[in-house]
């Protein structure tokens, strides 16, 4: 492959021979070669022949990330797991190795998360590519998966009471593969881009969203909330089926579909974009501050949430082409110069992943709480038309009390969803703008 970069300008910052010099590796990537930076498992699997195309060497690292990532010895890359500390830090090599730029904490690739969970601290693993155009336009895309996952089980386990590593090929070093293809085509395209693009691999997930909600929270330096004109999520994409892709998240913004179908014809995938921007997954975290997302999803299977979701079950062939989807996606938006216009959801809400009982608020928690680290259950965001809404509750409202009992986090105020009626009456007492605040609300059915 031939690749003319023109180095003879002024970069930003003094980059531009480091990424001309990153290019050449993502074009020798693509072709095919394998530069000694690479593992040597990934060596192992880089010995296809010269003349195999592009498209089968994006296929054999598409499986030799998700095999890495979901080996035994990842430990199920849960919280207090080593293999979750590992996974990290070898993002961070893998985004430096591709010529991203860091955009972590102190000048690195990796965000710590100020959450308490188990073991060492967790990690965001954030990079930029910036874009060469001297037509520039204001604002940036995120791109998103997550890498962690449910370790050896436990309570987020459809197999609770086995105690034996949740690999988690496709939930997610599916789209963590992904977002790893998605990175090496945006810098082959860098002179293409009129925005910066961030990459984030996220932790927490499987937690409650948590890598994200701190992400959207604390954003890292040169990343503005504001600026951010649209978030594309990739999570569970290793199982494409008859040329099916879910694209959920499709209604948080009129233009979608007008600007992702014609994208999925041209690939030949039959894409339902549909549902506004909730979900059990990263992207939920932006839609409830705003931003138009998407979520690239190949569907539900047996081996969801099982110790026996393993690489062996993975199809690497349309994990490359729900990447390749994306990274257009990607191109797309960072040279669209008309905003989207955002649409605020007005279905009626699940209280979250770990909602159940008979009745519902409409609220949107954010599972890693108050910034301040204060007790109680904050929330994201409110659904319009719901109960939350009706009886005043607002997003950042941080709930302490409802009726006489104290909520000290997620549990407590599940508990309180669990045990109450719909047409009961509650009163609910938030901190908001550091005082406290009692509104009368009526809960809702969750039918």
């Amino acid at each position: 492959m031939t690749l003319h970069i023109d180095i003879s300008q002024a970069s930003r910052g003094g980059r531009r021979i480091r990424h001309a010099a990153a290019a050449i590796a993502a074009a020798a990537l693509l072709a095919g070669s394998t530069p000694d930076s690479l593992s040597a498992a990934q060596q192992a699997q880089s010995t296809e022949p010269a003349e195999s195309s592009a498209e089968s060497s994006a296929q054999e690292r598409f499986q030799s990330d998700v095999q890495w990532l979901s080996a035994d010895e990842r430990e199920g890359r849960g919280a207090g797991t080593s293999g979750l500390t590992e996974a990290a830090h070898w993002l961070a090599a893998r985004f430096e190795e591709l010529g991203l730029e860091p955009a972590g904490d102190s000048g690195g690739f990796l965000q710590a998360l100020s959450v308490r969970l188990p073991g060492d601290e967790i990690h965001n693993a954030v990079g930029i590519v910036e874009s060469e155009a001297a037509d520039r336009l204001p604002g940036t895309v995120i791109i998103g998966a997550h890498y962690d996952h449910l370790g050896f089980g436990g309570e987020g386990s459809l197999e609770p009471d086995q105690h034996v590593v949740h690999n988690g090929a496709d939930d997610n070093a599916s789209g963590t593969a992904a977002l790893l293809e998605v990175a090496r085509g945006l810098m082959l395209r860098r002179d293409q881009l009129r925005r910066d693009i961030v990459l984030v691999a996220f932790s927490g997930e499987e937690g409650g969203l948590i890598g994200s909600s701190m992400f959207v929270h604390a954003p890292p330096q040169g990343v503005e909330l504001s600026s951010v004109v649209a978030m594309l999520n990739m999570d569970m994409v290793g199982r494409l089926r008859d040329d099916r892709l879910a694209v959920l998240g499709g209604e948080s913004a009129v233009e979608w579909v007008e600007i992702v179908e014609p994208l999925c014809v041209q690939r030949d995938l039959q894409c339902s974009i549909t549902d506004d921007g909730f979900g059990a997954s990263d992207h939920s975290s932006f839609y409830a501050a705003g931003i138009p997302v998407l979520h690239f999803f190949t569907g539900a299977h047996p081996e969801y949430h099982k110790p026996s979701d393993d690489a062996a079950l993975i199809n690497a062939a349309g994990g490359v082409r729900v990447a390749d989807l994306v990274l257009s996606v990607a191109v797309e938006m960072s040279r669209r110069e008309a905003p989207l216009s955002y649409v605020k959801s007005e279905r009626p809400a699940s209280e979250g992943r770990m909602a159940g009982g008979g009745a519902r608020l409409g609220t949107i928690p954010d599972y890693a709480g108050s910034p301040d680290g204060l007790p109680g259950v904050l929330l994201s965001a409110v659904r319009s038309g719901g109960p939350a809404e009706a009886g005043g509750l607002r997003r950042g409202d941080l709930i302490v009390q409802i009726d006489t009992t104290v909520i000290g986090d997620i549990e407590d105020f599940m508990m309180v969803l669990q045990s109450a009626t719909p047409g009961q009456k509650a009163e609910i007492t938030v901190i908001r703008d550091g005082e406290r605040v009692a509104l009368d609300v009526t809960y809702g059915s969750r039918n």
